[in-house]
């Protein structure tokens, strides 16, 4: 944390200073600024105001270059930027396995199972869902930040009653209410949630059961 950064910062301080006071290390300039211009013109008193001011201004222009350009440096892509957060993501089950049971009255609609498919595999959760005509699960299992956004995709983003026609009719449209989704026969529930010391499943799939008359 900030913490951490700031005390590996002095550090680095103080081993810089220590080898310029044994030698090792050339004294950096002295940090000239528009502020302190004018104690440098009271020390001397041949200094040309006019090129004082511009070599300030120069210097003050390459610390920014180098400022700009170390944290250009640092800055990861969007690509990395995903990576580090899917990593930390999956890094959460070392410790403990959140567990969420959901009920799904109809998941015949395959746009809601591909919803739920691609974003159990981003959030790099294990678990399964079965799809049969008495009774529908979801079960998943992975770390607690992992299963929250799970839980606000499968309990507000979808729209467990809408058919094909209001998906391409409404395909950009983020703002979901409550009784749109609460207004027909489908739902989602979460049932039941625990904790386990270690996943179940090596990863998220769908399984279609049919009773035997079926």
């Amino acid at each position: 944390g900030k913490k951490l950064r700031r005390r590996t910062r002095m550090e680095r301080e103080l081993q810089r200073q220590e080898m310029v006071a044994r030698g090792f290390l050339a004294a950096p300039e002295p940090k000239v600024k528009i502020s302190n211009m004018m104690r440098v013109l009271a020390a001397d008193a041949t200094a040309d105001p006019t090129k004082i001011e511009a070599e300030v201004k120069k210097q003050m222009a390459l610390r920014l270059k180098n400022h700009n350009d170390r944290n250009q440096a640092r800055k990861k892509t969007a690509e990395e930027k995903r990576e580090k957060k899917l990593d930390k993501l999956s890094k959460e089950t070392e410790v403990e396995t959140t567990v969420h049971l959901y009920k799904v009255k109809d998941l015949t609609n395959k746009q809601n199972r591909y919803k739920v498919d691609v974003n159990a595999q981003y959030y790099k959760l294990h678990g399964i869902g079965v799809v049969s005509d008495d009774c529908n699960i979801i079960c998943v299992e992975g770390g607690s930040k992992s299963l929250g956004k799970f839980q606000k995709l499968l309990l507000r983003r979808i729209k467990w009653n809408a058919t094909a026609e209001d998906e391409a009719a409404h395909e950009d449209d983020e703002a979901d209410d409550d009784d749109d989704r609460d207004s027909g026969a489908n739902s989602c529930k979460l049932v039941w949630e625990g904790k386990l010391i270690k996943p179940n499943f090596p990863e998220f799939k769908f399984e279609v059961a049919r009773s035997e008359g079926n």
